[in-house]
């Protein structure tokens, strides 16, 4: 079968649906729309009323018009791209035997012996009953060479030892509580399964019902960000959208995207309450709900809003992951799964090894002339480099006096700064 060119792409008809009806109010030119009020999304084309979201873009469109316009834009943009050959990891001097992708299921075959020496090796613990063993490759998980392509686009040629435990245990099911150093690639040990299974219900069940099936809490707006992108580079091409819900943005922006259906809500805790607070949404399809950085959360004092808003939801699988596991951690997944994995890569609260902290004892006076030494030192000074200050006021203050003294450009930031002001 042949593939339209980009020019019979422009020039098809096209046409807007809703599971399996086909909406008959659906504007065809950009001047029969209106224009946006306060807080509405905008078309990205001619700035109206963003009324729709199409489809292969992910963008707002006010009309069938700029639908068009937006997939010429696409259709014109996307040219071959030579990539180069794929990185070939070292060997180790350890064999496992996987068996031939070719076969029905995929799997990897590893005895309990082998198992437990891969776990030793890459310093993966595990703790519950019937927990999978490890994968060794992405493909063993039966993905569609759709997600195993997003997959190599993100670049993750081969799964970590995070994603080799988590990823499995789950797909099986379990609810778990993971512990992973920063940068182990632990975003992508749930994001995957996510995609994976929101993907597949739509596909086999009720692609018709755009209910939310998969949220994701984060304590902060910058870490959604990051977080919700990821996803939607894993779930490209995939009937798999995503709403993000943090300060700073419009809510009924936010809401909008909710409304016209999506797989996952990436969020914060205190504006995802605030927009459940006041709005309608429906939350009993939500499956599987994921926590990143449980510890952070609990140091800014969320979890009365998390367990608000698990209590909102109908029993899905949790996964929480947690740089460190305290107590009050352990307590908090025990009441919201009865049978709960434990999954830590690494030694268990310990700094990150990446991460080299060398003390410096200085007296208090001689504190801002240590710092102008160290960012005027060629040896030392290797930005970018955060400093972290006490108050408002002394970061405005020392940011001035680095950039006077050192000569080094200074930005600080601060919960007065505006959230324009504060990306950099």
């Amino acid at each position: 079968m042949e593939h339209p060119s980009n020019d019979d792409q422009c020039k098809s008809s096209v046409v807007v649906t809703y599971g399996n009806q086909v909406t008959d109010k659906v504007k065809e030119r950009s001047r029969d729309q209106r224009e946006p009020l306060p807080g509405e999304p905008k078309c990205v084309i001619c700035n109206r009323y963003g009324e729709y979201i199409c489809d292969e873009t992910d963008d707002d469109i006010c009309s069938l018009e700029c639908k068009q316009t937006v997939l010429c834009r696409v259709a014109n943009t996307q040219l071959p791209v030579n990539l180069p050959p794929p990185k070939r990891l070292t060997a180790t001097d350890e064999c496992f035997y996987v068996r031939d992708s070719g076969s029905q299921s995929g799997s990897v075959f590893l005895s309990s012996d082998q198992t437990e020496l891969l776990r030793s090796r890459l310093e993966i613990h595990v703790k519950g009953d019937l927990v999978p063993p490890p994968i060794l490759s992405f493909s063993s998980c039966n993905f569609p060479q759709k997600l195993l392509q997003n997959i190599e686009a993100a670049g993750f040629e081969m799964p970590t030892p995070v994603q080799m435990q988590a990823i499995p245990a789950a797909l099986s099911g379990k609810s778990l509580l993971v512990s992973a150093e920063t940068g182990s690639g632990k975003t992508a040990s749930f994001l995957v399964p996510i995609v994976y299974l929101c993907a597949n219900f739509r596909f086999e069940q009720f692609r018709d019902r755009k209910k939310p099936l998969a949220m994701v809490l984060t304590p902060t707006r910058e870490l959604c960000i990051q977080v919700e992108e990821q996803a939607k580079l894993l779930g490209k091409g995939l009937p798999f959208k995503t709403a993000l819900v943090v300060g700073g943005d419009a809510m009924a922006r936010q809401l909008h995207r909710i409304q016209q259906g999506v797989e996952l809500i990436v969020g914060t805790p205190g504006r995802l309450i605030d927009l459940l607070t006041k709005n309608d949404i429906q939350l009993d399809d939500v499956k599987i709900f994921a926590l990143d950085e449980v510890d952070c959360m609990f140091q800014r004092g969320f979890r009365d809003q998390v367990m608000q808003i698990f209590r909102a939801l109908s029993q899905p699988q949790v996964l929480l992951y947690s740089a460190t596991v305290s107590q009050d951690i352990e307590n908090m997944v025990s009441s919201m799964a009865k049978e709960v994995a434990v999954v830590s890569v690494g030694k268990p609260n310990r700094p990150n090894k990446v991460v080299k902290q060398l003390p410096i004892w200085v007296e208090s006076k001689q504190k801002k002339q240590k710092l102008f030494d160290i960012l005027m030192s060629k040896q030392h000074f290797m930005p970018p480099v955060v400093v972290y200050v006490g108050s408002r006021l002394g970061a405005d203050l020392l940011s001035n006096a680095i950039t006077v003294t050192v000569g080094v450009k200074a930005l600080s930031i601060h919960g007065e700064k505006s959230m324009k002001r504060g990306e950099i």
